[in-house]
């Protein structure tokens, strides 16, 4: 026999409205209250009416995810802070990978748009053209950009100082002396690149150095692409005393390179990378990089992205985390290290 909100409601003796209130994460009951209806629920295997529930209430609440990269752990961690707050507030998620390809992510939004999800987040790509907007500029429902955005829509990011963070590890390496430095960029389609690119600028700026284009690699991301850029540039001949990694992805490609052409780190060449992703600490040597507030960056864009949906007239404003450089071994020790 199906378990129903009157089965709860007789054997926990609270009101069929109670119990259906609890069900749908009602903050506004006592957590006693909650914990007994949840408990009851769970033990007679409650399962919702996910039909009914979608008839009397126009919300379904679920959104769609549209993630950039399942291979890349950097991405893995905003997906889980979002999750965190989603469970919070009752909310389930429908995830994509559009493998950093514009045609898929919008694939992926219309998909998602079909099973009438309340609301969207999106780590997008650029686009080629204005097509990307328009399509995002024309979505009914509420969205958010977590950890990148596109050109007209940048109010609708949770972004994580990308231009500031690029421009704090090209600031150290020139105040410490190197000229010399290999910076493997990022692809060319995101905005992450575009701001890092800037703020590898500004440090040559403010430290009235020329920068020279020709160290500079833009790559896809990948350890490959970090192993394939050092044996490059060793085959070219090109002298240089630090490289700057795009992620932490492209450091591990770095660090096997340069061991593989007996160059020590740090003694040798400097490396720093970026993301501080967990395996990073791990790494020989354990990596110098930026670090990303991810876990948090998800949890921040799942709470905006509610309090839109809540208020379709609420206005989009940018909100900006705060990133660090943290360093480790494969600098040298001239700054105090950092676990």
């Amino acid at each position: 026999m199906r378990t129903t909100l009157k089965t709860i409601a007789t054997a926990t003796g609270f009101s069929i409205n109670t119990v259906s209130r609890v069900l749908r994460n009602d903050t506004r009951i006592s957590a006693s209250t909650t914990r007994i209806i949840q408990s009851k629920a769970e033990e007679l295997g409650y399962i919702p009416d996910a039909i009914a529930s979608s008839m009397r209430n126009p919300r379904t609440r679920t959104i769609g995810v549209v993630s950039a990269d399942f291979s890349n752990p950097f991405f893995s961690e905003i997906i889980r802070g979002i999750e965190e707050r989603a469970q919070e507030i009752g909310y389930q998620m429908l995830v994509g990978n559009s493998e950093e390809n514009e045609e898929k992510e919008r694939h992926l939004v219309r998909l998602f748009l079909s099973r009438k999800v309340d609301g969207f987040i999106v780590m997008p790509v650029f686009g080629k053209d204005s097509k990307h907007l328009e399509f995002y500029s024309s979505i009914p429902v509420p969205f958010i950009f977590a950890g990148r955005y596109i050109d007209g829509l940048k109010s609708h990011s949770v972004l994580h100082g990308d231009e500031d963070g690029e421009e704090s590890v090209f600031d150290y390496l020139l105040k410490k002396g190197h000229r010399n430095i290999l910076y493997l960029s990022g692809p060319d389609g995101i905005s992450n690149t575009q701001d890092r690119d800037s703020g590898r600028q500004k440090a040559y700026d403010n430290n009235d150095v020329r920068s020279d284009q020709k160290y500079v690699f833009h790559l896809t991301g990948h350890p490959e692409d970090g192993y394939q850029a050092i044996n490059t540039a060793i085959n070219k001949s090109m002298e240089f005393s630090a490289v700057v990694c795009f992620n932490d992805i492209i450091a591990m490609g770095v660090l096997k390179s340069l061991a593989e052409n007996d160059l020590s780190v740090p003694n040798d060449v400097e490396v720093i990378g970026y993301d501080n992703l967990m395996f990073s600490q791990f790494m020989e040597p354990a990596l110098t990089t930026v670090d990303v507030p991810k876990h948090r960056l998800g949890y921040v864009a799942m709470d905006i992205l509610e309090k839109h949906i809540n208020d379709p007239e609420m206005k989009y404003e940018t909100n900006h985390l705060s990133s660090r450089l943290l360093f480790r071994d494969s600098t040298g020790s001239d700054k105090a290290k950092q676990r």
